[in-house]
């Protein structure tokens, strides 16, 4: 059970209200207020410093709970959604406020409780991992200090170690001695997972076609914020305004939002190193940024001037110096199966380098085809528990019949065919992980039983009487959108919230088309060896016509493509990629123009057909699958092939 804790509920419906603060009291929590609205809630947040706040969605007054939640985010004070309403984009828009949970009226007991200890989880856990980050940053300083090397060596370490704790695409370093700017310009752009490129004067020119002097007279023009700030969407346009250079970054580099974290020095009057944060996200900055560069700039302040007492020659003569492994392509074990360098596939890769060395509990979701069996992979490679047994299981390729002795095996004689005792994946998976895929097409009788074993650490074989214990750590996936299905009944809310502790999103590959070339190219050689073929190359025109393309079957459909164009190729070169033939038959119907459609084109359109009518459920009575006369798994793979989503429903 959670710890006690002070919760403030804001609802405006009395008796809602005053039903959850008795379950509250019941459970032990202190209820420190009951507020109506967003002016309500703000007087007693002032007043109490509530640990938690249960918040209504829809409220009295002009402000919503999605207004309020924005507030509670940059105070750092956790949140549980409370909401009657199912609709799917009003549980999008309250997900971008990066709630603690959610629950969904009538509440039961149960799902209050087990939701509020996961939310007081993701709180402690949260916090524990920054203070980690932080103490591993300020270890990596101290080692920096100690060690030779260039300015531009030693400013490119301490950008890899801040990486961890502020997510950037881009940082300029702008060094003030006694109130003059360096002549130097000197920054790096995030271009791999562990990789950096230099911005210095010469790739600024080349990236914006100015001269260096033009570059310079926009710096001149320029003032530099002495105290930590940040600027999202608005806020950084407007700043661009004001500021000359920022704009010019801004616009040649794609660049969204802005954070500055000023490290003056006691060495030098009105002096100092001012880092400037760029992110191609709008929102990437936020008030929890700005007392976390309070903490750094101590720590900061002490390296740099020990810096600078090692080396007094910072002139640009003695400063010339490029580092040369900066662009060198690094390779990290444990991501050998993923290929991309796009900025959406390296702030994943951040995400995984976070969570995998704990036992936290994962859950993936992406479209189907974006490689979440790969991203598992990778959670379980960089853990502790790598050379402990990583067991997998479709939750959606198996009957519901079979599920139950899958998961947690069965003795001998439970049920007809039960010959032998068979050990089932969680006692498989002891003391290593266990990778539930298409968790969201597992029944809901089984979806009780899961949270079990989850919660409680222990498993019943069917058929069997004794407990058994089993360390486990789970790794979800899913393509379905869980919170619709939640509110639509189809999954359990108090699982739901057991597997979404850490939650991982996969982009869909037209959301990274940077890395369409190099996925095209690694599949080539693959696909080349493979099959024995010197196709080493493929054609501009071909590339074009990948980027062009919107992915349905995102990574899985690119490979198949591949693989079929390195057989058709009959140089070293693909000249021509065998793209769909639905996407160009939607220009064809647009000009009223014959055609006749293929047997897999009818298919596809007919299940899609179906499934509208279903309401996308396709297990059960009046689900697709009977309606179609399919298995329930034939039916899942044929919608794979055939690149169907439920979200065509």
């Amino acid at each position: 059970m959670a710890k006690p804790l002070k919760i403030l509920i804001v609802e405006d419906q009395f008796v809602e209200a005053n039903h959850l603060r008795l379950m509250l009291k019941k459970a032990g929590h202190s209820v420190v207020g009951m507020a109506r609205s967003v002016s309500d809630a703000k007087y007693y947040i002032a007043q109490e410093r509530p640990e938690l706040v249960l918040l209504d969605i829809f409220l009295s007054g002009k402000e919503t709970g999605i207004d309020l939640a924005e507030i509670l985010k940059n105070d750092n004070i956790p949140f549980i959604y409370l909401s009657a309403n199912s609709n799917e984009d009003v549980l999008n828009k309250a997900k971008l406020t990066h709630p603690y949970g959610f629950l969904v009226k009538p509440f039961r007991e149960k799902d209050l409780l087990i939701t509020i200890e996961i939310a007081e989880y993701h709180q402690e856990h949260g916090i524990e991992s920054s203070i980690r980050k932080e103490l591993l940053f300020q270890k990596q300083l101290k080692t920096i200090v100690a060690k030779n090397g260039t300015w531009d060596d030693r400013v490119l370490t301490i950008v890899k170690s801040l990486q961890s704790l502020i997510s950037f695409d881009l940082v300029m370093a702008v060094f003030y001695m006694d109130n003059k700017l360096s002549s130097r310009v000197l920054g790096y752009a995030r271009t791999g997972l562990h990789e950096y490129q230099k911005i210095g004067i010469e790739e600024l020119q080349n990236i914006t076609a100015l001269k260096e002097s033009e570059i310079n007279e926009l710096r001149d023009k320029s003032n530099v914020e002495t105290e930590a700030t940040f600027y999202n969407e608005e806020d950084f346009i407007k700043i661009c305004n004001k500021t000359p250079i920022k704009k010019m970054i801004a616009k040649s580099m794609n660049m969204k939002s802005n954070l500055m974290l000023p490290v003056p020095l006691s060495i030098s009057e009105n002096g100092g190193l001012y880092l400037s944060f760029f992110s191609r996200q709008s929102s990437n900055y936020s008030k929890n940024h700005l007392t976390l560069c309070e903490r750094l700039q101590e720590p900061l302040i002490y390296a740099i001037e020990n810096l600078i007492s090692h080396d007094k020659k910072l002139d640009q003569k003695n400063n010339v110096s490029v580092y040369s492994n900066a662009s060198k392509n690094t390779k990290i074990t444990g991501f050998e199966s993923i290929v991309g360098k796009s900025p959406a596939l390296l702030k994943l890769f951040d995400h995984i380098l976070q969570v995998a060395p704990a036992d936290t509990t994962v859950l993936i979701t992406g479209e189907s085809g974006t490689g979440k069996e790969s991203i598992a992979h990778s959670i379980q490679q960089l853990s502790t528990r790598k050379e402990q047994p990583f067991v997998k299981i479709n939750c959606s390729a198996l009957p519901p019949s079979l599920i139950e002795s899958e998961l947690f095996g069965h003795e001998k004689g439970a049920f007809t065919g039960a010959t032998e005792r068979r050990i089932g994946k969680f006692e498989q998976a002891h003391n290593g992980t266990l990778f539930l895929d298409e968790i969201g097409d597992m029944p809901l009788e089984m979806q009780a039983k899961l949270l079990r074993a989850i919660q409680e650490k222990e498993i019943e074989r069917v058929g069997g009487n004794l407990p058994i214990k089993v360390n486990v750590r789970i790794i979800a996936a899913t393509n379905c959108n869980l919170e619709k299905e939640v509110a639509d009944g189809r999954f359990r809310l108090d699982l739901y919230y057991r597997l979404n502790v850490f939650p991982i999103q996969l982009p869909p590959l037209r959301e990274r088309k940077e890395d369409v070339g190099l996925l095209a190219r690694h599949f080539i050689a693959v696909y080349s060896a493979k099959t024995g073929k010197n196709v080493t190359e493929i054609s501009e025109s071909a590339l074009k016509s990948l980027l062009s393309y919107q992915w349905p079957g995102n990574i899985r459909e690119l490979e198949n493509l591949i693989e079929r164009s390195v057989l058709l190729a009959k140089t070293d070169t693909i000249e021509h990629i065998p793209l769909p033939a639905f996407d160009e038959i939607k220009i064809s119907n647009s000009s009223n123009e014959w055609y006749f459609k293929t047997i897999q084109e009818n298919e596809r359109e007919h299940i899609i057909n179906v499934l509208e009518k279903c309401n996308g459920r396709i297990r059960g009575a009046g689900g697709a699958s009977e309606i179609l006369g399919l298995p329930p798994t034939t039916l899942a793979s044929r919608m794979q092939k055939l690149g169907i989503k439920r979200s065509h429903s």
